[in-house]
Parts: structure tokens; sequence; C-alpha cells
């Protein structure tokens, strides 16, 4: 199914401009979160030094710091340069840039000494430090960026396509060495301890698929049949759990594009064709999730009328609060497996604008992966406003990367034919939780 309209180009090139620009660090080639000034020499200055990081300050997920999601911005800007190859939009310094966020991604899967333990991110204040406690989102989007770049740039230098093969196997050998029932399927901690999201197995049902992806990418990496049978062991089982998805899991925008992201991996690869049915049936449940959370954020950004540049503050400055699942049962201490996780509150200045943009993206790519849908005519002509509307160039947060993605899988499904007749569920949809990821 098509979309009804093109999007205007210029926006997207702003876009790209201001990942690039802004929030790209071309020595640990990773996209960080956030830029605390407009000056190239200071934007940075607020990341965390090494002896925080060491000390897992102010949390081990470095959540706020500006150095959380590093994984996910990589993952979805290697998707962003697959959708421009194929659709013949690709710059010239494509190819290299893919290799560059490939480097980001191998680098926090190594520099710590656990090969495949897939790091949030590494401080570009030493080029080695990296926060403890991973989580089963990241390693989702790091997958997912590394196969698409596997597939959409075959014509890479042999050393870069040999980088990916290695690292698509690290991470599933780790996967299968530490996810077992002796550690609750979890993926721990850098320091061996037990993690928080990190749950890979007897999960949440938008969260089943991550681990036999995992392996799946794996054996597409090597063709070694091990990984396409561990895959199977799990993706049978998790097929059901996922089509029983809610409405109160799929309660924000991020669960919500990451369950589509591995549905879209199980249904592009084919490797079970016993799921089609069901994968099909799963991705339009998604999809009828995705829409009324679009349809709603994109009414927020047409109606917000404060500064989309805003900047973040240095978090050390910012009210800290306890991480909720990490207080015990009885509320008698808030120490998990040794560590705290106070996590810095956003000044919603700056938490609001980017929160819009990263949640449309989102629902984009939740719907746009469904083949069967197809954006409505308020969905297409709110989304043309925003982006004539906005100068991203001047945005300081990564809510743009996943924008980006979202825009470029929309020119991606076309323009010519007519609307979507796309069902809106009448579920009610929950309010974001203090951190699930």
């Amino acid at each position: 199914m098509r979309n009804e309209c093109p999007l205007p180009a210029p926006p997207l090139e702003s876009l790209r401009k201001q990942i690039r620009e802004v929030l790209f660090h071309p020595e640990t080639e990773l996209i960080y979160d956030y830029a605390t000034s407009r000056d190239p020499v200071h934007r940075f200055d607020h990341l965390p030094a090494p002896e925080e990081v060491a000390a897992d300050f102010p949390n081990p997920c470095g959540w706020s710091t500006g150095m959380e999601d590093s994984m996910l911005n990589a993952g979805s800007m290697l998707d962003v340069l697959r959708l421009e190859r194929e659709d013949g939009d690709s710059p010239e310094t494509a190819p290299a840039f893919a290799c560059r966020l490939l480097h980001g991604i191998h680098r926090c899967a190594t520099v710590h000494g656990h090969p495949g333990f897939v790091a949030r991110s590494i401080t570009p204040r030493d080029g080695k430090s990296c926060y403890s406690n991973s989580s089963r989102d990241q390693f989702t989007l790091a997958v997912y960026g590394v196969w698409r770049f596997l597939r959409a740039f075959p014509d890479a230098p042999s050393a870069e396509i040999q980088r990916a093969r290695e690292l698509l196997h690290s991470i599933a050998c780790y996967c299968e060495h530490t996810v077992t029932a002796g550690h609750e399927y979890d993926l721990g901690r850098l320091d061996g301890g037990r993690a928080i999201v990190s749950k890979m197995w007897q999960c949440g049902a938008h969260e089943v698929l991550r681990l036999p992806m995992i392996y799946a990418a794996a054996f597409e990496a090597t063709g070694d049949g091990h990984w396409r049978d561990a895959a199977r062991e799990y993706a049978i089982p998790a097929l059901p759990v996922t089509l029983g998805v809610s409405a109160r899991e799929c309660y924000w925008d991020i669960p919500t594009a990451q369950l589509q992201i591995s549905l879209r991996f199980f249904r592009e690869t084919d490797l079970f064709p016993e799921l089609r049915n069901g994968l099909s049936s799963a991705m339009k449940r998604v999809t009828q999730l995705a829409r009324p959370q679009l349809q709603r954020l994109l009414a927020r950004a047409l109606a917000f009328e404060g500064d989309w540049g805003a900047f973040c503050e240095n978090w050390r400055f910012l009210p800290m609060k306890i991480t909720p699942q990490t207080i015990s049962p009885r509320g008698d201490t808030a120490v998990f497996d040794g560590k705290t996780y106070l996590n810095p509150c956003f000044n919603a200045a700056y938490a609001e604008p980017n929160a819009l943009l990263r949640g449309i993206g989102n629902c984009l790519i939740a719907v746009l992966l469904d083949d069967s849908a197809a954006l409505d005519r308020f969905e297409v002509d709110s989304l043309q406003t925003l982006l004539e509307k906005v100068n991203f160039t001047l945005c300081t947060g990564s809510g743009t990367v996943q924008l980006l993605h979202g825009c470029r899988l929309a020119l991606h499904r076309g323009a010519e034919h007519s609307l979507s007749n796309a069902t809106i569920t009448q579920e009610v949809l929950h309010e974001e939780e203090f951190h699930s990821y």
C-alpha cells in the first residue's frame, strides 16, 4: 500500500545535516543523545567523565547523560542509509558513513573486553569508558543496523563486511552464553551484576522476538545452521505470545517501533515460512496500536508553541529521581545488586519537543514497516506541515534520528496511490512509564 503524497526534501536534508554535524562524534563514530552548545568544540562538554562512568554515576545505564542511546541512533541511521540507497537518493558519502556507524557499533561491542556485549555508548573523553548496564533495546537496534548494513552495502570493503559478520556472530555468542535460565535470561551487566531492562526471554509480548532475532541475524551473517536452529527454538513459541500483545505493553513509541522492527526482520528474512501468516497478523496488530499514538503526537507537535531548538541543561545540575523498578518490593532499599539508579530529570523545555520528534518518528516506523499499511490524509498533511514548520538544524536532541528514519520510510513507500483505509484501534493507550528501556 502506498502513501498519499511526497514529503518535502529540504527538511529531510536539514535533519541529515543536524545528525551529522551536531550529534555525530568523528572520533568515537557514535551519534549521541543531545548537544549542550552550538559551539562544535564544546557541544559534548556535558558527556560523562571516565571516573563518573567507572562509578556508574548517576546510574549504570547512563540515562539522561547524553550517552544512553547511541546504539538506537546507529541502528536507525543505518536503515536510513539503506533506504536512501534503495531509492536512488544516496549521497556519495553514504557508504563511508555507513562504515563509520558500523565502527561505532563494533567499538561498543569490543572496547570493554567482553566481546558481543553491546554497550550503550562510549564517552569521547577517553574513547573507551562505557556504562555497565545495556538493554535489550540497544542490542535490538545494533543487530538490526548491522544486518541492514550487510544487505544494503554488499560492495563495502571486504574488511568491513567481515567486521559486520563477526560482530553479529559475537553478539549471538554472548547471548547464548549469558542469556540462560541460570541467569534468568538476562543480559547482565559488564561488572557481572544483574541488569535491569535486559531480560530477553520469559518477558513481555513486545520483547520475546528480540533473542531469536539476534540468533537469526547470526545465521544470516555466517550461514551456520546452529544459529538458525537457535532462532527457531525461540521464534516458534515467541510468535503466539507476540500476537497477544496489548495496548498496555505498547504504551509508547519506543517499544512499539522495536516490536515492529523484530517482526519486520523475520518477515523479510522469511527464515521460517510457517510463521508468515502469524507475522503479518502481528504486524497489523502493531500498526493498529501505533496509529493512534502517531495521530496524537502529530496533533501535539502542530500545537507546540515552544522552542524546537531548546537545550538540555548539564545533567549534573538537574534534580534526580530513583528509578522505580530498582526499589525493593517492600520499599526498604533502592540499591539494585550493589548499584543505585539515579536518573536526572530533563527540563520540559528540552524534553517535550525532542520526545515529540522521536515519538512521531518511531510511530512512523511502526506503521510503515508494515507493507499492508499507509499514511492517511491527516497523517501526511500533518507531517508535511511539521517538516515545513521546524528548522531542524537548530534542534539539539536525537529525536531527529527517529524522525528521519520514519520520513525515509514514508518516501520509500511512495506517494502515487490512494489513501489507506487502515482501521484505528479504539483501545486506550497508556502514558509513558518511567525508563523501561
